[in-house]
């Protein structure tokens, strides 16, 4: 599933890769993701925590409202305007799935970087966090896919991807599927 060939002469084939490297990419960077979808015609991206545990409606408005802010000033302090991001989750039992989407051509990596950190922070242990972290592969494989992200997201923001994609963890692999 790594390792596309992104020089291929069929651009559709090399958006499509583009979009499978950049959603399988995400999830193994940040094992706190459980799924990835990516909708074309808003061009959008919904990232998909677990969480093992019952949060009150209007705690979860607070936290809504704090990642909002957090998102919001990150991406000031990078000269950038505002950004839409919408927050909302399915709670199914004592397992509460929370769904942040954003605008693909404007999200950034180190708003991965602090999406993540704010859900360690407000979940903590109740976060579902997948076994294979960055930490724990082989070094080259973690360097590999950590630098092929930055490079996916940049290419992201230059060229439109046309697919519907959902990305997924199933039990030890990452999986990429076009809808």
């Amino acid at each position: 599933m790594f390792g596309f060939n992104l020089n291929g002469k069929n651009n559709g084939r090399k958006e499509m890769s583009t979009g499978v490297q950049l959603l399988a990419s995400m999830l193994v960077c940040y094992p706190e993701l459980y799924a990835v979808t990516y909708e074309p015609k808003e061009t959008e991206i919904t990232l998909d925590f677990v969480v093992e545990a019952k949060v009150k409606r209007d705690e979860m408005e607070v936290f809504a409202d704090l990642v909002d802010k957090s998102v919001q000033t990150y991406h000031e302090l990078h000269g950038g305007d505002p950004v839409w991001l919408a927050i909302d989750a399915d709670v199914n039992g004592k397992i509460m799935t929370v769904h942040v989407r954003r605008q693909l051509g404007t999200m950034l990596r180190g708003e991965l970087d602090l999406l993540t950190e704010l859900f360690h922070d407000k979940f903590g242990n109740a976060l579902q966090i997948d076994a294979h972290t960055l930490d724990a592969l082989e070094p080259e494989f973690s360097t590999m896919q950590s630098n092929l992200l930055d490079q996916m997201f940049e290419m992201a923001q230059t060229s439109r991807i046309k697919e519907r994609m959902i990305g997924m963890r199933d039990k030890d692999k990452v999986v990429v599927y076009n809808r």
